[in-house]
């Protein structure tokens, strides 16, 4: 589906039901972001949140009782400024995407950093989940340099795509509107297994 808007401005020109989060973890030079968080693409932002120990982390939620999808702009036209001023003056990024797929519990893994994408998809299947990288002429491979996650300071980044079977997989009340969602043990074992790989030097 096309996005509403082509920028941040003209977004917030039309829209007020979002909401910006932004937490500085100091000393880190690691950010994990959602450009497309709370009821956009549901369960990406507490993703992010199982970060904030050891990485600053950012957040665009959408806030509406419903139409969120209005909220989305592609993330190599995501030009919401506090995102640009941070991710750039982060050395390593990581965002989480969610992805239509009812079927099948998978991650799409991404991003212009090569080599973090391998390491991360060969860790979360020696864990049990389904992974595979993307292909790079593939809409979600998140390989452009324009992608919001890949304008760091190194000009690269990940960008993780999560069915939504995943996500499913990951809450015991994914998509009960008006509720938190409440993770399951496969949420901290698929989190520990990225966070291996994204910490890894």
């Amino acid at each position: 589906m096309k996005d509403r808007y082509d920028s941040f401005a003209a977004l917030c020109a039309a829209e007020s039901e979002y909401r910006i989060i932004y937490e500085e973890n100091d000393g880190s030079e690691r950010i994990v972001l959602a450009p497309h968080g709370g009821r956009i693409e549901p369960g990406v932002s507490e993703l992010v949140r199982a970060f904030s120990d050891e990485s600053s982390i950012y957040l665009f939620e959408g806030t509406k009782q419903c139409g969120n999808r209005s909220l989305h702009l592609t993330s190599t036209r995501f030009d919401e400024p506090l995102a640009l001023e941070k991710v750039t003056a982060h050395h390593y990024a990581l965002a989480f995407h969610g992805y239509h797929d009812r079927e099948t519990a998978n991650t799409l893994v991404g991003g212009a950093d090569l080599e973090k994408a391998r390491l991360i998809c060969d860790l979360l299947r020696e864990v049990g989940f389904s992974a595979e990288l993307t292909d790079m002429n593939d809409r979600l491979a998140g390989v452009n340099p324009g992608n919001i996650v890949n304008r760091t300071k190194r000009k690269m980044g990940l960008q993780l795509e999560v069915s939504t079977a995943q996500r499913n997989a990951l809450f015991s009340n994914f998509g009960c509107r008006g509720e938190e969602y409440t993770p399951t043990d496969l949420f901290f074992r698929y989190v520990d297994a990225v966070k291996l790989g994204f910490y890894d030097k």
